[in-house]
């Protein structure tokens, strides 16, 4: 009889053993599923808010700026204005600079014009020789005055009354009698040139404005300059370089007409 109940005793312990194994498995898979319900949930939401950030960072849906947010990072994007830069201002300068130095160069003058000093047509007022040279500043004696002065101009023999003539182009600027040089005519000869004929005869044909060429006759040899009266019959002739009297034989290039 004992043997039956430890038996039965024995078999009972067994059994609430399996038992307990059966709820533990039971309890433990619905704890599994529970907890992978709720991972899964959690992952959604966590995936969803993501998403709505990453949407609303682009300033809502993709179709509203027409970008497939499920496009590749690398896909080309054809839809992005590019930016110009000043490549083409800089190329275009050297063919601005170019015109503006090219109108420059066609308002100057060509550098012959200003450095010229007179026409090539040029003629000796007057064919006789030099009596008294250019002093250059330095004093000589004068005959008639007996003292020592600078000559400035140089004297021309000729004979009383003999045509003298311009001897280059220019404007009559100056019609007068001298109390010293006798009766005189200034002429503008251009490029700052300013010619001076005196001891003239107190005749003369030219007048304050008229416009004189080479050779043209503006008087004729006097004894009119009072401070030179002692020498023969001459024409007194002197040029100034820009309010500067200097040597005029050197500037003549031929010989009358």
């Amino acid at each position: 009889m004992s043997n039956e109940k430890f038996k039965i005793g024995n078999l009972s312990g067994k059994g609430l053993i399996i038992a307990a194994a059966a709820s533990i498995l039971v309890v433990g898979a619905a704890g599994f599923y529970s907890y992978s319900r709720i991972s899964d949930k959690l992952n959604a939401e966590i995936i969803g808010e993501n998403r709505n950030d990453t949407l609303s960072a682009d300033g809502g849906n993709s179709d509203s700026v027409g970008t497939d947010i499920n496009a590749p990072v690398d896909a080309a994007q054809t839809d992005v204005v590019k930016k110009e830069t000043s490549v083409t201002v800089t190329e275009t300068e050297p063919a601005e600079s170019a015109a503006v130095t090219a109108e420059a160069s066609e308002g100057e003058k060509p550098s012959a014009v200003q450095t010229e000093p007179f026409p090539t047509t040029m003629v000796r007022p007057l064919n006789g020789e030099v009596l008294n040279d250019f002093s250059a500043g330095e004093l000589v004696k004068s005959k008639t005055l007996n003292v020592w002065k600078t000559h400035d101009g140089v004297d021309i023999a000729g004979a009383m009354d003999e045509k003298v003539k311009s001897m280059t182009g220019g404007t009559v600027t100056k019609v007068y009698e001298d109390q010293m040089m006798g009766a005189c005519v200034v002429i503008d000869h251009g490029n700052g040139f300013e010619g001076y004929y005196c001891n003239l005869s107190k005749d003369i044909p030219v007048s304050e404005g008229q416009s004189v060429s080479a050779g043209t006759v503006i008087g004729a040899v006097g004894n009119t300059a009072q401070n030179e009266i002692s020498e023969a019959p001459h024409l007194h002739f002197a040029i100034k370089k820009n309010g500067e009297w200097i040597d005029p034989i050197a500037l003549i290039s031929g010989e009358g007409s």
